[in-house]
């Protein structure tokens, strides 16, 4: 095997190595808090999605009013009702646990409020969130 060719593989395999432990370093370097501010997010969206706005038995246009009702005020859920939901990811809300107290997060204290967005769809939303897990603040 020819020296450029030896080179070529060295190089290769030094930039594989050096993406493994950037993505291990990134993956593994989020805070706990980052994760479960994350996994409550998508716990509202699913509750939105797929249990409040389609458990709303109106026409499509009945709907987009109702829920435009709540554009500022908000529709506050906390993780407890959250979790009452089949549709939800049990999963992800039994991985609500702060991993450095290894205590579950207050399932009560935890909430999203999800403000419905023009036009009103079922994806038109934003969710902000209250973590309430032991993280000092």
């Amino acid at each position: 095997m020819s020296k450029k060719k030896l080179g070529i593989i060295i190089g290769a395999a030094v930039i594989v190595v050096a993406a493994l432990v950037i993505g291990i370093v990134l993956y593994f370097g989020r805070s706990n808090e980052k994760v479960l501010t994350a996994n409550l997010t998508k716990l509202g969206e699913q509750f939105y999605t797929e249990f409040y706005y389609p458990s709303q038995e109106k026409s499509q246009e009945d709907v987009k009013e109702f829920v435009k009702k709540f554009e500022k005020t908000g529709i506050k859920v906390n993780l407890e009702n959250i979790a009452k939901v089949s549709k939800v990811d049990q999963d992800l809300v039994k991985s609500m646990v702060n991993n450095k107290t290894k205590k579950e997060c207050d399932k009560t204290a935890s909430y999203v409020i999800i403000y419905p967005e023009k036009p009103y769809g079922k994806t038109d939303y934003k969710v902000e969130v209250n973590l309430d897990c032991g993280f000092k603040k």
